[in-house]
């Protein structure tokens, strides 16, 4: 069956999604260099982060609790195909008054016992019995479905974090390196002020330029701090050194794609979406609920029966039991409302000294009863079952349609950061080249340090723009991966 197989489908994140992308430091006379960031170490961070996160977060603990209950309730519905078991005993002391006959047992004491083993077993019900125990099946279906996307949106939450940290701490690695060359580029603007060889609007445009550099750094520094933050409570330690794994300082020098098509991504949500399959399974668990209650219309035998030893005398007397059991079939029929039960009860003692004359040691026994409108639960179960149906295909259309919405979106997403990436990158590049160019000519007098301030300020305004659209292309990864469970790079 589908929903069996992807209901076993490993619940672990299937694969880890390779952080690359490249962040220029501000250094004008080299030439753009590669990284050297070990992915190893990466994934092993991630690998242990979601390892600590996974143990510690409450919604997931109480969704695998969930998933425990469900079995549970699995093995309470499987004990109805066995016989009800009981072992009993009853004993009971008393008086008698036996008349104007035996007047010297007036008042005269006596007691009883039995005991023995009293079976019930059902014979036929319909589809009771087993649509209630493939209704609780599909109950652990659903709650392991419930359980893998609670772990998955936790892992997804992490991996955003992680990837907004080394982000931002990579830009404002670079920010801290394009200020200190502003801020080296702004004392010499000061003594060529000093000593008149610019004009008061050029000190200010300079000024301007160090004091716009110098708020991004400040906005980098606290949003990494944010970002370190989050991470840290994402994941539910104290500090990232509780973690024993590195971190890495670098980043890959290239934004990779994804191995998928969107057409292989519409296709994945069919068959791997949580969502998705949490509402097929609840379709078909309202479908089972409308069989298991029109199996009600269906008689309903079974048969209890118990054998022991019984008997009764009086205290002057020793009491014997005697082999004693009994033989009861039943019927039980809903009929659109109304109820009928039927019951055949055949009892048998062996004779034995008994206090009661006229206590029968043969019973066969008919007990007919039919009634009236007392079901009336039946059709409001019924209606509630129609109209379940109805909603659960309703849902499971609906999600369907969204999640393939939202995978498509993201796909959107991921391709126009992944386009603008490339472009900020490109752009880095030839700022450099320019800068290192420009740093030559200012220092033959071609060019003014104003003029290469302005340009660092650009430069820094291209790293900004850069970390920003590589971080989301690796958020739009995410979410296809979080979507389609798949892993896409």
């Amino acid at each position: 069956m589908e929903l069996e197989l992807n209901a076993n489908i490993t619940k672990k994140t299937i694969g880890l999604i390779v952080c690359g992308f490249f962040l220029l430091t501000f250094v004008p006379e080299k030439v753009l260099a590669a990284s050297s960031m070990s992915n190893a170490a990466n994934d092993d961070f991630l690998n242990q982060a979601m390892k600590i996160a996974e143990a510690r977060n409450r919604r997931v603990l109480v969704a695998a609790d969930q998933v425990r209950l469900a079995e549970i309730r699995v093995i309470r519905a499987g004990r109805s195909f066995f016989p009800q078991v009981l072992l009993q005993q009853r004993t009971s002391k008393g008086k008698t008054k036996m008349g104007q006959n035996m007047p010297s047992l007036a008042d005269a004491e006596y007691n009883s016992e039995e005991y023995g083993v009293r079976a019930i077993q059902t014979i036929y019900e319909g589809y009771r019995t087993k649509g209630t125990y493939r209704y609780e099946v599909m109950m652990v279906d659903a709650a392991r479905f419930n359980y893998t996307k609670t772990r998955e949106e936790l892992f997804a939450s992490i991996k955003l974090a992680y990837y907004e940290y080394l982000t931002l701490k990579q830009e404002y690695k670079a920010l801290s390196k394009a200020f200190d060359i502003v801020d080296q580029l702004m004392t010499k603007v000061r003594k060529e002020f000093k000593a008149r060889a610019i004009s008061d609007l050029d000190m200010t445009e300079a000024e301007n330029f160090k004091d716009k550099v110098e708020d991004m750094l400040s906005a980098s520094r606290i949003n990494l701090d944010f970002s370190t933050k989050r991470l840290i409570e994402t994941i539910g330690v104290n500090t990232l050194d509780d973690i024993n794994a590195v971190v890495s300082d670098e980043l890959t020098d290239d934004t990779p794609e994804i191995t998928f098509t969107i057409q292989d991504l519409l296709s994945f949500i069919l068959t791997n979406n949580l969502d998705v399959q949490t509402a097929k399974i609840q379709a078909l668990m309202a479908d089972m609920r409308i069989r298991i209650n029109r199996a009600k219309v269906i008689p309903k035998f079974y048969v209890e029966g118990f054998y022991g030893r019984s008997g009764e005398a009086f205290t002057t007397e020793p009491l014997n039991l005697t082999a004693a059991w009994s033989v009861v079939g039943r019927m039980s029929w809903s009929l659109w409302g109304n109820s009928l039960e039927v019951a055949y009860d055949n009892e048998r003692t062996d004779p034995s000294t008994i206090v009661d004359a006229s206590k029968r040691i043969e019973t066969t026994t008919w007990d007919v009863r039919l009634s009236l409108l007392d079901d009336i639960t039946y059709f409001v179960d019924a209606k509630e079952g129609s109209v379940g149906l109805n909603q659960a295909n309703a849902d499971f259309v609906d999600t369907l349609k969204t999640r393939r919405l939202e995978v498509e979106r993201a796909h959107n997403d991921y391709l126009n950061s992944l386009n603008s990436s490339r472009t900020y990158r490109k752009e880095i590049q030839l700022r450099e080249r320019k800068l290192a160019l420009m740093r030559k000519r200012n220092d033959l007098y071609e060019v003014p340090t104003v003029s290469l301030m302005e340009e660092s300020w650009k430069y820094a305004e291209a790293i900004s723009a850069y970390s920003r659209v590589t971080f989301q292309n690796h958020a739009a990864v995410t979410e296809m991966e979080r979507l389609t469970l798949m892993p896409l790079r």
